[in-house]
């Protein structure tokens, strides 16, 4: 499944900061999530991610170290064909119906 992934963060001050990136040094994602793209806004106010995971369990532990510092939003998405084809064929439903 793959995720879109935005964060902004909660607390920042200096301290919150430094704990922060020092946790980011040491962190490797958990088995099963692969980062498509990963990226942080050049504002700083926070990121995002495309994440590939296996399921949304693998998801919640990517995120779970970071809640002391970020607040996610997590939006599941699809290829741009496979959501055109659902969006067709709803249209067809509806489309059906009298």
């Amino acid at each position: 499944m793959l995720f879109h992934v935005t964060w902004e963060f909660t607390d920042e001050a200096e301290e919150s900061e430094r704990r922060s990136l020092q946790i980011f040094a040491a962190w490797q994602p958990p088995a099963g999530a692969e980062f498509q793209g990963f990226y942080g806004f050049a504002d700083g106010s926070g990121g995002v991610a495309i994440i590939e995971a296996d399921s949304v369990a693998t998801l919640a532990r990517t995120t779970a170290p970071w809640t002391p510092w970020l607040r996610f939003t997590v939006t599941p998405i699809l290829p741009i064909e496979e959501s055109s084809s659902i969006a067709l064929e709803a249209i067809a439903f509806r489309d059906s119906v009298e």
